[in-house]
């Protein structure tokens, strides 16, 4: 169940990473082939994986390579942790360069490639900004709001992926606050990662769900994929749709993740034009064959409210996509209208 605003032409409706736990359950087994569901806790959140009409070998290596890969991620792509993220973000504080795997340096050049998309309305370098929100931690909060002036000191530097230089695989960078923090493309690169490990394990039908977020490939025992879609902040589904062989559907929301400080929430995506969290939009929705670009469209649409919805999603190239603000008002591109299923 996720929660859900079109494209060129839009329709207004009123209205600790580190820590992986594994389980599988078995489910209608036959004599050859059987669907079987792999449960983890990776990323700070829980990961399903159904996979249908598979062997068991084929099962018993995809619970392997999957919880290894999760681990590997876990530790390597969280910027508070030591790992190669770590590394990189205080290489790049000393004004040092490092050399980064080819995998992350991907996801890094990927995320450089969609904030000068969005206009900066997605931006994977604004570290520095989350921990001075106490947005990286629980046990880190701050009791005071951060003061304006080191949030207009932050801003004045313009950090970003944008701003690191490449010597093929180096990193480096002229910006004294650029801190990468990749929680808005993470997950789409790992659905895109998984799906690989799958496939190359000649699994060809499968829904990998990471906390909400997921992607379908192939098909459920010869029929598409149906998902609810819910209310934000509310268990109520409100539409239903089909997902198609190789689509990825990617919520970026400000209900289930925030800080609290003198009683008031502020959610933890955060605006790069202003340094504050958001709250002219409560969640985004999109559909796409890449995850990748999925996952950082949801982030910018969200960032940029429907204001910039129009203008978002002909950047981003998006067919299905979808806008809550923060007063109930839906938007919702044509596509996306016509795939929906309103539950009344």
């Amino acid at each position: 169940m996720i929660s859900i605003l079109p494209v060129f032409c839009s329709t207004r409706l009123k209205g600790n990473w580190p820590s992986l736990v594994f389980a599988a359950t078995l489910c209608a087994c036959g004599p050859q082939q059987h669907d079987q569901r792999l449960d983890f806790y990776a990323f700070g959140t829980e990961v399903s994986v159904t996979l249908y009409s598979v062997t068991t070998p084929q099962a018993q290596s995809a619970t392997e390579q999957l919880q290894a890969h999760y681990a590997d991620v876990g530790h390597n792509w969280y910027p508070w942790r030591r790992g190669e993220l770590h590394a990189i973000n205080n290489a790049m504080r000393s004004g040092s360069r490092i050399d980064v795997s080819p995998r992350l340096a991907g996801v890094i050049r990927r995320a450089a490639e969609f904030e000068l998309i969005s206009g900066g309305r997605f931006n994977a370098g604004l570290g520095r900004l989350t921990e001075l929100w106490g947005l990286h931690e629980i046990s880190a909060i701050p009791s005071t709001l951060p003061k304006k002036a080191d949030i207009t000191a932050i801003l004045a530097d313009s950090p970003g992926a944008a701003r690191i230089d490449w010597d093929q695989d180096r990193a480096g960078t002229r910006s004294d606050f650029v801190m990468l923090d990749l929680g808005g493309i993470a997950k789409g690169a790992i659905l895109e990662d998984s799906v690989t490990i799958l496939l190359d394990l000649g699994i060809s039908n499968a829904i990998i769900n990471i906390g909400g977020d997921l992607t379908v490939l192939g098909n459920v025992r010869g029929r598409p994929a149906r998902i609810g879609i819910r209310s934000p902040g509310n268990r109520s589904p409100i539409a239903s749709l089909s997902v198609d062989d190789g689509e990825t559907v990617v919520t970026s929301g400000i209900y289930e993740r925030f800080v609290e400080i003198a009683g008031i929430r502020y959610a933890h995506i955060l605006d790069p034009a202003t340094g504050y969290p958001v709250d002219h939009a409560v969640s985004a929705t999109v559909i796409h064959v890449d995850p990748v670009l999925a996952d950082a469209a949801a982030t910018a649409l969200i960032v940029g409210g429907t204001d910039e919805f129009d203008a978002l999603t002909e950047a981003f190239g998006l067919d299905l996509a979808l806008l809550i603000d923060s007063s109930g008002d839906v938007r919702l591109t044509p596509s996306m209208r016509e795939r929906l299923h309103w539950i009344e």
